[in-house]
């Protein structure tokens, strides 16, 4: 204890005594006056103060701590010296003043309700200190952990309980919180626990790993030689084995330096014994696009070209540019794949499946493999005449303007030859076709070669 906190009273306390005395010309309690009661008062607290610090330090300090050996929690003292406190001073006042120690609890009763609604949370810090300490939860010293908070006890106050992180920061804890959640302690008298995870080479044997793990671990300062530490697979890992190495220690806030002494004496052990802790390993597999197995290759979609009659004017070496930059389109049953009144430059061939060619809503005709639609649009680029819907699942081949254009530019009279196919199947169409636009004036060949370029 600091000796200015147990001597500084002691003199206030004699001063103020003397000046009483003086004032009184030798007489040390003078009742008529007013300003002696209040001096008098103040000199008497003061020597309380100096008569409860003195005995904190007899009964505490030299007799509990060094006879017993046992140091005295320092909540205990403090509600011991609330307590003193609380009845010297009323003696004070009722022997000073001459109030009534009856009267002054039973005008105090409203005071102290509403004191104690105040100081709810305050009262129940300190009734949790209580608790706390009867119980024998933890000491000062241990290591407790509740909530996200770890650290050493350092006091147990009225208030709270003060903390020293592994940060080296003071918190101070509510008692109430204390009492209110989960408490895990780590008590200094106690063989705590600490499992840390390494992860070694799979080439190695277990056995032989585990006896240096735990050669390595038990030689480490911290660590307890009252329970073996020992080592043992723990799982196993993309690149390694992980072990598990088990120690214990007395005292767990020096739990981080004991890991990383372990750590650092299982490195050496393995290096002596030559294994490796390895590094991370990845295994990479080239992806394979799966098989599209309903899509035609070129040859295929050569075949298909071949058999377009409007198309048949073309030489082989023209099926076979165009047949390579073709594109193959699937699309699934119910899905529309052209709309009347929509623009377009491409013709389509169906290589599996069946379409429905629907005018004004209803079905006029049906295609399926090796039958096309959309040969105007790809010629002429007028827009689209009909309605295309997929009965079923359809793969079909798209051919656009881009793939026709360099044949037709090479052989300007391709064009004279596609629009006698061409007109040759608009007859056919014209009459599925009921209330169709007749023909524009001007001929089919005329517009190939205006809409090319030619």
């Amino acid at each position: 204890m600091n000796r200015s906190r147990l001597y500084l009273p002691l003199f206030l306390s004699i001063l103020l005594f003397s000046v009483v005395y003086f004032e009184g010309q030798g007489t040390l309690y003078l009742p008529g006056s007013r300003t002696s009661e209040v001096l008098l008062f103040v000199a008497f607290v003061s020597l309380i103060f100096f008569a409860v610090r003195a005995f904190d330090l007899v009964v505490f300090d030299m007799f509990v701590s060094r006879r017993r050996k046992v140091r005295a929690p320092v909540l205990l003292r403090e509600i011991v010296s609330i307590v003193l406190y609380a009845v010297l001073l009323a003696s004070a006042i009722s022997n000073i003043f001459g109030y009534s120690i009856t009267a002054l609890l039973a005008t105090g009763t409203v005071v102290a309700a509403v004191l104690g609604l105040a100081l709810q949370e305050t009262l129940g810090n300190l009734f949790a200190g209580i608790a706390l300490s009867l119980e024998d939860s933890f000491e000062v010293g241990d290591v407790i952990r509740t909530g996200e908070t770890l650290g050493v006890v350092e006091s147990v106050r009225w208030r709270g309980t003060h903390l020293r992180t592994f940060n080296n920061n003071i918190l101070i804890v509510p008692n109430s919180v204390l009492a209110r959640e989960r408490l895990e302690v780590f008590p200094r008298k106690n063989l705590n626990a600490r499992i840390l995870q390494i992860g070694v080479d799979y080439n190695v044997p277990p056995a032989t790993v585990i006896g240096v793990l735990a050669q390595a671990a038990s030689n480490v300062d911290g660590v307890s030689r009252d329970l073996p530490c020992f080592a043992r697979v723990g799982g196993f890992a993309e690149s390694a084995v992980t072990y598990e190495i088990k120690y214990f220690t007395h005292d767990y806030s020096q739990r981080d330096r004991i890991d990383a002494d372990v750590r650092k004496a299982v490195w050496y052990a393995l290096r002596r014994n030559a294994i490796s802790i390895p590094y991370p390993m990845r295994m990479f597999q080239r992806y394979t696009p799966p098989e599209t197995k309903h899509h035609p290759d070129t040859s295929k979609m050569l075949e298909r070209l071949q058999d377009v009659d409007i198309l048949s004017p073309l030489p082989p070496e023209a099926h076979e540019a165009i047949a390579a930059a073709a594109r193959v389109r699937v699309y699934s049953k119910g899905e529309t794949i052209l709309r009347h009144g929509a623009a377009g430059d491409s013709m389509f061939i169906v290589h599996e499946g069946m379409v429905s060619v629907r005018v004004g809503g209803e079905e006029v005709a049906r295609l399926g493999e090796g039958e096309f639609f959309g040969e105007m649009a790809l010629l002429t680029g007028e827009a689209r005449v009909a309605d295309i819907v997929a009965v079923t699942d359809v793969v079909a081949v798209e051919i656009t303007k881009a793939a026709l254009q360099p044949v037709l530019q090479d052989v300007p009279d391709l064009a004279t030859a596609i629009s006698s196919k061409v007109m040759e199947r608009r007859g056919t169409l014209d009459s599925l076709r009921d209330g169709a636009h007749e023909e524009e004036e001007k001929s089919i060949l005329s517009r190939i070669r205006s809409y090319f370029g030619l």
